[in-house]
């Protein structure tokens, strides 16, 4: 099981309109994601970068959860990285 950390390490992607995270795996390092809309759908997160930053880390050990359920299931991006949808966040 990965260690993800307390969600310290949340950054905010310009480029790519999301909240992004690192995490060190046996030798590699693994991106994980979640996009603003979800931030927004599920965490009534609007306005500058660092408010989706903090409604990831208010939310990290429900994403951390759903990006587990995600890598148990090999569902990665082409990347490899594992990005949270809106569709992802009311799965159980």
């Amino acid at each position: 099981m990965l260690d993800y950390g307390t969600g310290e390490n949340l950054y905010w992607d310009p480029a790519h309109h999301e909240v992004r995270f690192t995490v060190p795996d046996r030798g590699r390092v693994r991106v994980f994601r979640v996009e603003r809309e979800a931030l927004e759908e599920y965490c009534g997160a609007h306005g500058d970068p660092e408010v989706y930053v903090q409604a990831a880390r208010i939310n990290f050990a429900f994403i951390t959860h759903r990006i587990s359920d995600k890598l148990s299931l090999d569902l990665t991006e082409p990347d490899g990285s594992v990005l949270i949808r809106v569709k992802d966040w009311g799965s159980s």
